[in-house]
């Protein structure tokens, strides 16, 4: 098991928050009005995301190391995005969204991401490994 604490800072009710990943930045709006509540830029230290039950929550990760895979945006078919599944919402970073089969998918539910830019057209996504010598895997990624 992965050895990290993740603490959110503000929380979003799915139901009622559409989340948005660009190349740059993650955008939270009001789904009813389209007001943005939350935007905030990779490139400050990065942002940590999680779920808990069906709330998107933003805050600060601590770990002991992570596993790093990297989107590269110079590809125009690269993206990252939320799918909402009650209890097994998933995060999904791709450079390219076509092909099913290179996803780097993360259950947010069960670990939590930091996105980090890493350039001006790629970004790391970062999850706790189970210690900071060890094996550098985890449970809640899959790959295609």
């Amino acid at each position: 098991m992965p050895n990290y604490t993740f603490t959110p800072t503000s929380c979003y009710a799915l139901s009622t928050h559409d989340v948005t990943f660009s190349a740059t930045k993650l955008i939270i709006k009001l789904t009813s009005t389209g007001e943005t509540v939350y935007q905030k830029s990779y490139d400050t230290g990065g942002i940590a995301i999680m779920c808990q039950t069906n709330d998107f929550c933003v805050g600060t990760l601590v770990d002991n190391g992570v596993f790093t895979k990297t989107i590269d945006y110079s590809n125009k078919k690269a993206n990252m995005w939320l799918v909402e599944a009650s209890g097994q919402n998933k995060f999904i970073g791709s450079d390219n969204e076509s092909d099913a089969g290179i996803y780097n998918k993360y259950i947010l539910n069960d670990c939590p991401v930091r996105i980090v830019s890493a350039s001006s057209t790629s970004v790391l996504l970062e999850c706790p490994c189970q210690s900071s010598g060890g094996t550098c895997s985890n449970d809640c990624y899959t790959y295609g």
